[in-house]
């Protein structure tokens, strides 16, 4: 997954607040729930866990830790000729 695809799971989970159905669903298969109300295919090594905090849907992935591949996706980081919000380099 990548991060054109947080729309999707942003809107999912604001359904699932007001979805008791989906909301149980979530809890109980992340995973499969993901893939049925987004169409996005979750890697079969990634261990998603959905968390209540105070009534607010989270996923999370297993022991904190992010998969190698996810890695891979955001290790990219900013480079030389990024400015920062006051249009000075960034590194």
């Amino acid at each position: 997954m990548s991060e054109t695809n947080v729309p999707a799971i942003d809107a999912m989970l604001a359904r699932a607040q007001g979805d008791p159905a989906l909301r149980d669903r979530l809890i109980a298969d992340p995973k499969g729930t993901i893939e049925a109300e987004t169409g996005l295919t979750v890697p079969a090594d990634w261990n998603i866990l959905t968390r209540d905090n105070d009534g607010n849907l989270e996923l999370a992935f297993e022991n904190g830790e992010l998969p190698e591949d996810y890695l891979e996706l955001v290790s990219g980081g900013l480079g030389t000729d990024v400015p920062d919000v006051e249009g000075k380099s960034a590194c």
